[in-house]
């Protein structure tokens, strides 16, 4: 499951992550992609993941280092992109504009370890009579917290039970 996810986000990335340059800078980036080869970005690239503080010597290495200062990332649409949170925070932001600051904040966490309705969700059989009468952490919540950890989905349907 984790690795169709991870398949799928790199899809997303692929397909939707674009390059963006203030239209002001576009000779200093077209002469700067001038003066950089494919063998000098693959170089530089292992050079940058080999050491992350290394300098750039040769002209199509400054170039590239130069070139970072321009150009920005843009991944519209892709899960997790730093362009996905800046749009988050400005429909926020949106929101606190047009509707004011929020005078409340709830934030609902049902424990599902302890809870007998999402341990039958997680496919347990349990006996009501003895539940909770041992809650130290040593008992049975290491068990409770497999259970739950190894069924996911019965964790979200709790969660979706308890909160409606």
């Amino acid at each position: 499951m984790f690795v169709v996810n991870n398949i799928l986000l790199r899809r997303e990335t692929s397909y939707n992550a674009k390059l963006a340059v203030k239209k002001s800078w576009f000779p200093r980036v077209n002469a700067l992609l001038d003066r950089i080869s494919d063998s000098t970005i693959e170089e530089y690239t292992r050079k940058l993941k080999s050491n992350p503080f290394a300098r750039a010597e040769t002209e199509g290495e400054k170039a590239a280092a130069k070139l970072i200062q321009y150009v920005n990332d843009v991944a519209e649409h892709v899960p997790g992109s730093m362009s996905e949170i800046q749009h988050m925070r400005e429909d926020m932001y949106s929101i606190v504009n047009t509707d004011g600051l929020p005078h409340i904040f709830l934030t609902l966490n049902p424990s599902d370890t302890n809870n007998p309705i999402a341990q039958v969700l997680a496919g347990r059989n349990i006996n009501l009579d003895t539940f909770f009468h041992d809650l130290s952490p040593n008992s049975e919540s290491l068990e409770r917290s497999l259970f739950i950890t190894q069924n996911p989905v019965a964790a979200t349907e709790f969660f979706h039970a308890s909160i409606r």
